[in-house]
């Protein structure tokens, strides 16, 4: 089947041990997507491997703001087909499952949310704690706007692209530019969406490292009042 309708939108940094991977795997299963990598200004060889891999290499290094939302709202800015999925660059998003959340919006979803139906790892107890409180307290700030989402906190999600670029022309002071959550404050923007799920295992970090920090969970919080 042909994705030529689909750009895959993987933000980046310093993901040199993954991202080659990736892209592989995302043509594999989605051939003819476009691949939209959005770096935020990587240190390491990402930008030489995305360039051998002939994807799309979005240099954000000099901007300003440095963060995932704002990677991926770059990306999206640059996206031109029908349909947009993002997919973290460290391989615990199965590229596998693209297809699935393709068909859903060609059936006529809006947004289609990839739902942690597990996590292949142990997680910490303080880090359990954490997801679930964040997940909660999204899921209350969106019922706020009559819209309920399984897995608010998702980083692995597809939607119309001009449904996103439009919140973005709309709102995108609304958004927290330097936050992880991007799914979160685009659901913040719409009316009433059609929202799908596509369930996933959540996989173990291939390589490299994570870069969620104190700082993110701060900026979480603070976008629940924008």
């Amino acid at each position: 089947m042909d994705y030529s309708d689909t750009t895959v939108i993987v933000p980046t940094l310093n993901e040199e041990k993954n991202i080659g991977k990736l892209i592989d795997l995302v043509r594999k299963n989605a051939p003819g997507a476009y691949v939209i990598v959005s770096d935020d200004g990587s240190k390491d060889k990402t930008k030489a491997i995305v360039e051998s891999k002939k994807a799309y290499f979005l240099d954000r290094s000099r901007e300003k703001v440095k963060g995932l939302t704002a990677s991926v709202n770059d990306g999206v800015k640059k996206a031109k087909t029908k349909f947009m999925v993002v997919i973290d660059g460290d391989l615990q998003h199965p590229p596998e499952k693209i297809p699935e959340i393709v068909r859903k919006l060609r059936e006529g979803f809006d947004v289609v949310v990839g739902t942690r139906e597990k996590v292949a790892s142990e997680w910490a107890f303080h880090r359990k704690i954490m997801s679930k409180t964040a997940i909660v307290m999204g899921q209350l700030r969106l019922l706020l706007k009559g819209i309920w989402v399984r897995d608010v906190v998702s980083g692995f999600f597809g939607a119309r692209t001009e449904l996103f670029k439009d919140a973005l022309r709309r709102a995108e002071g609304k958004f927290e530019p330097r936050g992880y959550k991007v799914l979160f404050d685009f659901l913040k923007q719409l009316k009433k969406p059609k929202i799908g799920e596509v369930y996933y295992v959540f996989g173990l970090r291939k390589g490299g490292t994570s870069k969620i920090s104190k700082t993110h969970i701060w900026l979480y919080f603070k976008s629940m009042f924008k």
